[in-house]
C-alpha cells in the first residue's frame, strides 16, 4: 500500500486541522495502519522503500537533506527554519546522538502528546536519512500523524521550529518516493 503527503496551505489550517480530525486506515499483509484525514498529511500514496527505484528516490532525497547543511524551510510557514534546530533533527535522523534525541524530544514534548506517542515518533526517525530501512518512511509517517492526532491545539498553531523541520523532511522524502514511475 501507499500514502501521500501535501503541504498545508498555511498555519490557519493547522487550527483547523486541530478542531476537526478525521481518521482513515490503510491496510497492509493484514495491518491495518491508522492515517490521518487532516491539513497535514492527507491520505494519498506513498510507496514503501522495498521497490528499488522508490528506495533510490527516498536516499536521493535524503541526500539532498543533508547536503543542504541544516537549510529547511517549513512548508506550514513558508519561513526557514533555524540552521542549528535543522541541523539537531538531521542528527537526529541520521545518527541519532544523544545531544540530538534530547533536544527533539524536548521540543516534542511540549505537544501535549503522551510520551508513548513522542518516543514511537522518535524511535522512527533515526537512520531515515543516512540507512533506510523498507517500510521506515511509512512508521515514521504514521507515528508523525500519530503525534499531530494527540497534540494540542496550542501546540499546532505554534508549533517548535523542531516540529517544522521534521515535518519538511519528511514532506521531501515523501514527495520524491511518490514521484516514482510505476
Amino acid at each position: 500500500m501507499r500514502t501521500r503527503v501535501f503541504p498545508a496551505a498555511c498555519a490557519t489550517v493547522l487550527t483547523l486541522a486541530a478542531a476537526g480530525r478525521a481518521g482513515a486506515q490503510i491496510v497492509n499483509n493484514n495491518t491495518t495502519i491508522p492515517i490521518i484525514v487532516m491539513a497535514l498529511f492527507n491520505p494519498g500514496t506513498v510507496p514503501v522503500p522495498v521497490d528499488p527505484a522508490v528506495a533510490s528516490a527516498v536516499v536521493a532525497a535524503s541526500i539532498g537533506i543533508t547536503n543542504d547543511e541544516g537549510r529547511i524551510v517549513s512548508p506550514i510557514t513558508g519561513v526557514a527554519v533555524p540552521a542549528d534546530i535543522a541541523r539537531e533533527v538531521i542528527l537526529m535522523m541520521t545518527t541519532a546522538t544523544p545531544s540530538a534525541r534530547d533536544a527533539v524530544g524536548a521540543a516534542l514534548s511540549k505537544s501535549g502528546a503522551s510520551h508513548t506517542v513522542i518516543r514511537q515518533l522518535t524511535s522512527n526517525l533515526p537512520s531515515l536519512l543516512s540507512n533506510p530501512t523498507a517500510g521506515q518512511l511509512q512508521s515514521a509517517l504514521s507515528a508523525f500523524n500519530g503525534l499531530v492526532n494527540n497534540s494540542n491545539a496550542a501546540f499546532l498553531v505554534n508549533p517548535p521550529a523542531e516540529f517544522l523541520a521534521i515535518h519538511a523532511i519528511l514532506l521531501r522524502i515523501s514527495t520524491a518516493a511518490n514521484e516514482v514511475k510505476r
